[in-house]
């Protein structure tokens, strides 16, 4: 049964049919790639634009509010009704027409100054006068003679003056969200404010007057900017977008809330500081306002009246609403990619059967040939090359039937011109059977190199091409580097396997056995079938080096320690020790938790093509070609084992006698 599946495996057939399978495999993978990579990005583009267009909606509402507020400060300041009062000295009426203004236009404070910058009157705290706010930089502006809008920040003390109900509101609790270094600031005061000069017939500038709208705990500009933006729409009960006011860092007015329906106000800004002077979405996504959700967001600055950045305004989306999409579109692609795959699959198999379908044919009259029955040709009804070969065939059979009548009627007449032609026959089938057997070592020989050291060569071409690429600096390149390096070392495994019967001395470096094993664990513990394998090293302080080739006992370890973790079923625990041993030597120990050797097998672990792993899952060579290299260094290697309690493999190399001798000195 082995070996007439060693015979499919290598029928021109499964060789056609593979090698196409292996070209279709790698291009519909790297198309699937690029697919996904495009969908990916095309949807990140769209996100990034959509939150482009969700900050420019939310800076023209806010811009709209504050050009409001100017509106009304510059036509109550200009109109001459304030005038009028001062003139008049009614202190009482013109309280209530700022009050009646403050109240009708939605504003938090609505105070006038004299033109020293003294306050005159103030609607909210109507007992609170004489204090200097000349220092305020819209209501210096406005002294100077020109009105002004921006977004400034005060103090909670300035703030109490105009109102104390204000400095309450102004109060926020920061909640640090993954930055330990944050805090909320909490005397700081984010205000919408405008300021302009009050007119007289005596004088250009007879004071100021400023109000302002406090953006603390303020939700009106959020709260409207979000019903425009988002309108209640939910991704599975997810609110799919937030809209909030920045004060630095810290979040003063959001529409993003706890499961428990609270605000998230006086949290901290996932980005840094200057992210509104970035202006841009997040590079990240990252958790805003709850730990259950990711948003991306984008910043918009908010200025004062110098033009310095105090705040910002910020809008986010909920990041799996796009990713979402994402997954579902590369999911539909992979789906058909893989349904394409498999019917290609099954017509290229139906395609090649037909193919070799006559082959086959003549394969069985040669069978039938060598069983010697001449009477039998091959009919082919196909034109081609297979037609061609099986007349050729046809007229090797005729040639054969007349060589031997011919052979029968000399064997009648002359027995020794016979034996002659049967001596020159027998030697022709030697020379023959010789040139068949120098063939196949020819075509496996020139299979290996083909099926192997190319795509090798590929590989180390690739990836040069793609460290020149990348800069010095990269935590790639390692991974890179060392993708060259094994795959060097694996052209070098090909080549000593096509020269395996060829003698070759061993390399004559001075190296540390422990520093190979671990070169060669890392590399085989990126592997899938080692994540569940639990590795001890024990290693000597001091351990002798030894002369050898790296390379080749590298090879070795790889090969114990395959064997070991298939034992084991890629789950248990693999022990390497190393110890300078009395007599010189360095001692190797690789012991296994697997299932063991039987003791009947254990001495013909070391034959050539000998295995105990089940039909498909090993070749029987790699103990004899550890046996070889091990030998060939002059060391040893023996195994100890028991049934169901695991396996020790000990290897022992001989110390350099150079080191020896320093060592006894």
């Amino acid at each position: 049964m082995r070996i007439e599946r060693l015979w499919n495996f290598r029928s021109l057939r499964a060789r056609l049919l593979s090698s196409y399978l292996v070209i279709l495999g790698i291009g519909g993978l790297v198309t699937s790639l690029i697919g996904s990579w495009i969908v990916s990005s095309a949807i990140t583009s769209q996100m990034q634009r959509t939150l482009s267009h969700n900050l420019e909606t939310v800076n023209t509402i806010y811009d709209q509010r504050l050009r409001g507020l100017d509106l009304v400060v510059h036509l109550t300041a200009f109109g001459p009704v304030i005038e009028h009062y001062l003139s008049a000295r009614d202190t009482t009426a013109l309280l209530d027409y700022l009050d009646d203004i403050r109240r009708d236009n939605g504003l938090d404070f609505l105070t006038l100054t004299d033109r020293d910058g003294r306050v005159i009157a103030r609607p909210t705290q109507p007992g609170q006068t004489g204090d200097d706010v000349a220092l305020l930089g819209p209501v210096a502006t406005a002294l100077g003679g020109r009105h002004i809008a921006a977004t400034e920040v005060l103090t909670s003390g300035q703030v109490t003056r105009e109102d104390p109900v204000l400095g309450q509101r102004a109060r926020l609790q920061a909640e640090s969200r993954g930055d330990s270094s944050a805090s909320a600031d909490s005397t700081a005061v984010l205000v919408m404010m405008a300021a302009a000069p009050v007119r007289s017939a005596r004088t250009p500038v007879a004071g100021a007057l400023y109000g302002g709208v406090l953006l603390n705990r303020n939700n009106e500009i959020v709260d409207d900017a979000w019903d425009i933006l988002f309108s209640g729409e939910q991704f599975h009960g997810q609110v799919i977008g937030a809209v909030s006011v920045f004060l630095g860092n810290v979040c003063v007015a959001t529409t993003l809330q706890t499961p428990e329906g609270v605000r998230t106000v006086g949290t901290l800004s996932p980005q840094p500081r200057d992210g509104a002077e970035r202006r841009g979405p997040a590079p990240q996504p990252y958790h805003l306002g709850t730990d259950s959700e990711g948003y991306v967001g984008s910043y918009g600055p908010l200025r004062d009246h110098t033009g310095h950045v105090v705040g910002a305004v910020h809008v986010a989306v909920l990041e799996r609403v796009y990713t979402s999409m994402r997954d579902r579109v590369i999911l539909w692609f992979f789906a058909l990619a893989t349904a394409g795959f498999l019917l290609i699959i099954i017509v290229t198999d139906y395609m090649v059967r037909q193919i070799t379908r006559p082959i086959g044919e003549i394969v069985a009259a040669t069978r039938n040939l060598a069983a010697g029955r001449f009477d039998q040709e091959v009919r082919v009804d196909r034109q081609g090359e297979t037609a061609l070969l099986a007349e050729s065939f046809n007229q090797m059979l005729r040639s054969l039937r007349l060589m031997k009548a011919d052979l029968e009627q000399w064997g009648n007449t002359l027995e020794d011109k016979v034996q002659q032609r049967t001596e020159q026959l027998v030697a022709m089938q030697n020379r023959v059977a010789q040139s068949e057997k120098l063939a196949s070592l020819g075509m496996l020989a020139a299979g290996v190199a083909h099926e192997i050291n190319n795509p090798l060569g590929g590989i180390l071409s690739l990836t040069a091409l793609a460290l020149e690429d990348l800069p010095s600096e990269d935590p790639a390149r390692p991974n890179l580097e060392e993708v060259v390096r094994q795959s060097e070392r694996c052209r070098e495994i090909v080549k000593g396997l096509l020269e395996f019967s060829r003698q070759q001395e061993a390399g004559s470096d001075m190296i540390d056995v422990r520093e190979v094993l671990d070169d060669t664990l890392a590399l085989m513990g990126k592997q899938a079938l080692f994540f569940n394998i639990e590795l001890k090293k024990r290693y000597d302080a001091e351990v002798p080096h030894v002369l050898a080739d790296p390379s080749q006992l590298q090879q070795v370890f790889i090969n114990i320690i395959m064997n070991a973790v298939q034992a084991m079923g890629e789950r248990g625990r693999l022990t390497v020790d190393v110890h300078g041993m009395d007599d010189g030597t360095v001692e190797v120990r690789v012991a296994d938790t697997g299932c063991g050797i039987p003791l009947a097998d254990i001495d013909r672990v070391f034959d050539p093509f000998y295995t105990t792993k089940p039909e498909g899952q090993g070749t029987g060579l790699g103990l004899s070609i550890a046996y070889g290299i091990v030998t060939k260094h002059g060391g040893t290697i023996s195994i100890g084992s028991e049934r169901g309690e695991g396996t020790v493999v000990t290897i022992r190399f001989p110390a350099s006698l150079r080191v020896v001798q320093e060592e006894k000195r």
